[in-house]
């Protein structure tokens, strides 16, 4: 195999690995990735378990001016009370209605195995992992 040839195949290996980068941030059809700093979550806590699964409510306000938020997918970290090491975490993928420069009250089940209230309460935190729009 000639020089000229691995070069080729070398290149087509490289576009390839970065078109398909780049296609995970192209639009599907009509679904648009909306930057998770459009997002803003107010007032969320995590509820008490209410059979078998904790509950999660806040305030989402879409700071988008061109796209109505679809979906977010949401990390809940669970920390133990005395020493803030995680004891649980878990991925929840919520799906809404928020049109441009609007906010929603939701409240969302949360399959969370930990049932550990030391004083009532469970330290936890969270982060936006993604947020999608048409």
């Amino acid at each position: 195999m000639s020089l000229g040839w691995i070069i080729l195949i070398i290149v087509v290996i490289v576009l390839a690995i970065l078109f398909r980068g780049a296609g995970s941030f192209l639009p599907v059809g009509k679904e648009q990735r909306i930057s998770i700093t459009e997002i803003e979550l107010v007032g969320f806590r995590l509820l008490p378990p209410c059979a078998f699964s904790h509950r999660i409510a806040g305030k989402v306000i879409n700071r988008s001016t061109e796209h109505t938020l679809t979906e977010m997918a949401l990390e809940i970290t669970l920390l133990d009370y005395a020493d803030g090491n995680i004891i649980e975490q878990r991925d929840k993928v919520i799906w809404l209605d928020v049109p441009p420069g609007q906010a929603r009250d939701i409240v969302e089940y949360v399959d969370l195995s930990s049932t550990r209230q030391p004083f009532g309460t469970i330290p936890w935190r969270y982060r936006i992992i993604y947020a999608k729009g048409r």
